[in-house]
C-alpha cells in the first residue's frame, strides 16, 4: 500500500549534476518518478568566467544566458539554468542569481504542467527565490552544515546562516543526515517539523562480492590502506602524509577526483613513494576498488564541517565488509546502528595505532558478515521507504 502508484509533482532544487556521483538527491527523485511523480530536478550551475572543476565538466552542461530542458526518463525532466553572474559567492550577486534562477524554474514548472508542486530543495540560496516558485509543500533535505563551510568571520557564513533559517521556518518538512544537526534544528523548530534520515548505500552496487582487482591496483603492494571519495578541502591530508610515513611497509590508495584547492595537498603526498592517487572511477568500479583494500580509512579534519557530515562512503566500506577507521565524528559516533563497526581516533597516533592493529589483526567471516548487517537498514530503497512514511506523516498527500 506504501509504494502505491503516485501522481504528485515534485520540483527538486539539486547541489548535483544528475550524471555525477549518485547522492540521496538522485536516488530519491529517481524512485520518487518510478513511482509515477512527475519530478523536474533542476541541477547546479557555475560562473560566466569561470569554468567547473575538471570532475563536472562532463556533466555541466549549462550554457549562456539560457536553459535548457531535457526529459531522461518517463515523468523525470533535467533542468539546467543558465552560467550565473561572475562573484556570486558575494552575498548580493548570489541573490541575483538564485532569483534569476528561481524565475526560470517557475516558469519552466508550469511549462510542464506541475500544478502545486511539491518544492524539495537542497541549495538553501533558492530561500530567497520562494516567491518566484509557486509550490504546495516544501520540504528542505539539509544534508551537512553548510554555513560550516564558511568562515564565521566572512559575510558569506552569514547569509548562507540566513537562507537556512529562513528555509527553516517556511519549510513543512526538514530532513537532517546527521543526528548532531538533527538535535540543534529540532529543538529551535520541533520534532513535529524536523526529521532524521541519515545517507545510505546503493544496495545493488555494493553488496555484490566482487574480488576482481582492478588493473590500476595489481601492482600497488600490499596491504592497502584504501580511500575513495572526492579529495577535497575538508580531509585531513597531513593526517594522510603522516600515515604513509609511520607504514612504509604499506600502501596508501586514494580514489577519487581531486578539487582545484588542495593541489599543494596532494602536492606534498608525492613525496611519499607509498601513496597512490588512482583519480576519478566509474561508479560502478567502486566497489571493486573496495574490496582490493585491506582497510578502509575516514580522514576527515576535526572541525564544525565533520561534527555534522555523514559521509556515504562509510555505508560503502561497511558494505563490503571492510574495516573502518574514522577521525572522530560526532555524527557517526551518535549513530548507534553503525557506530559499533567504526574504529574511531581522537588524534594522528591513535588513528595509525587502529590501522596497524586492523591490519595486523584482519578480520574473520563473521566480522565481515556483521559489518554487512549493520548497514542493511541503510540501503537506499529501505531509507525512501522511511522517507514516504515521514512526508505522509507531515500531511503530504504522496
Amino acid at each position: 500500500m506504501l509504494l502505491a502508484k503516485m501522481s504528485r509533482n515534485i520540483v527538486c532544487i539539486s547541489t548535483h549534476y544528475w550524471d555525477d556521483f549518485w547522492f540521496r538527491k538522485q536516488h530519491f527523485m529517481w524512485r520518487f518518478a518510478n513511482l509515477g511523480n512527475k519530478v523536474l530536478y533542476v541541477e547546479p550551475s557555475f560562473s560566466l568566467v569561470r569554468r567547473p572543476y575538471s570532475h563536472k565538466r562532463a556533466h555541466a552542461g549549462n550554457r549562456f544566458f539560457r536553459p535548457t530542458v531535457e526529459e531522461v526518463h518517463e515523468r523525470l525532466f533535467l533542468l539546467k539554468p543558465p552560467k550565473g553572474l561572475p562573484y556570486w559567492s558575494h552575498p548580493v550577486i548570489s541573490t541575483l542569481n538564485y532569483k534569476w534562477f528561481g524565475k526560470i524554474v517557475g516558469q519552466k514548472s508550469r511549462e510542464l504542467g506541475f500544478k502545486d508542486p511539491i518544492l524539495w530543495v537542497y541549495r538553501p540560496e533558492y530561500y530567497n527565490a520562494l516567491s518566484l516558485m509557486k509550490c504546495d509543500k516544501i520540504v528542505f533535505d539539509l544534508t551537512d552544515d553548510l554555513a560550516a563551510y564558511k568562515l564565521k568571520k566572512d559575510g558569506q557564513y552569514s547569509y548562507i546562516r540566513g537562507c537556512i533559517e529562513g528555509l527553516m521556518k517556511r519549510s513543512d518538512l526538514v530532513l537532517t543526515t546527521a543526528k548532531t544537526l538533527y538535535e540543534e534544528y529540532s529543538t529551535i523548530y520541533g520534532t513535529d517539523k524536523v526529521c532524521y534520515l541519515p545517507n545510505g548505500f546503493d544496495v545493488g552496487l555494493f553488496s555484490k562480492n566482487n574480488s576482481e582487482v582492478p588493473q590500476d591496483m595489481r601492482n600497488i603492494p600490499r596491504p592497502i590502506i584504501g580511500f575513495v571519495g572526492v579529495l577535497f578541502d575538508f580531509l585531513d591530508y597531513d593526517l594522510i602524509g603522516y600515515i604513509a610515513q609511520r607504514n612504509p611497509d604499506k600502501s596508501v590508495a586514494l580514489i577519487g577526483p581531486a578539487e582545484p584547492p588542495v593541489a599543494k595537498d596532494l602536492a606534498r603526498l608525492k613525496k611519499y613513494k607509498n601513496i597512490h592517487l588512482l583519480g576519478a572511477k566509474p561508479r560502478e568500479a567502486i566497489p571493486s576498488y573496495i574490496h582490493s583494500f585491506d582497510i578502509c580509512i575516514n580522514p576527515f579534519k576535526i572541525d564544525e564541517v565533520s561534527r555534522s557530515a555523514n559521509p556515504l562512503k562509510i555505508y560503502e566500506y561497511l558494505a563490503c565488509g571492510k574495516p573502518v577507521v574514522s577521525m572522530d565524528m560526532e555524527s557517526l559516533k551518535s549513530d548507534k546502528l553503525i557506530s559499533d563497526e567504526i574504529d574511531f581516533a581522537a588524534d594522528y597516533f591513535a588513528f595509525d595505532e587502529l590501522v596497524k592493529r586492523n591490519i595486523t589483526r584482519g578480520l574473520s567471516r563473521e566480522e565481515r558478515i556483521r559489518k554487512m548487517q549493520a548497514v542493511r537498514n541503510y540501503s537506499w530503497d529501505k531509507l525512501f521507504h522511511k522517507l514516504l512514511i515521514m512526508v505522509r506523516e507531515h500531511g503530504f498527500c504522496i
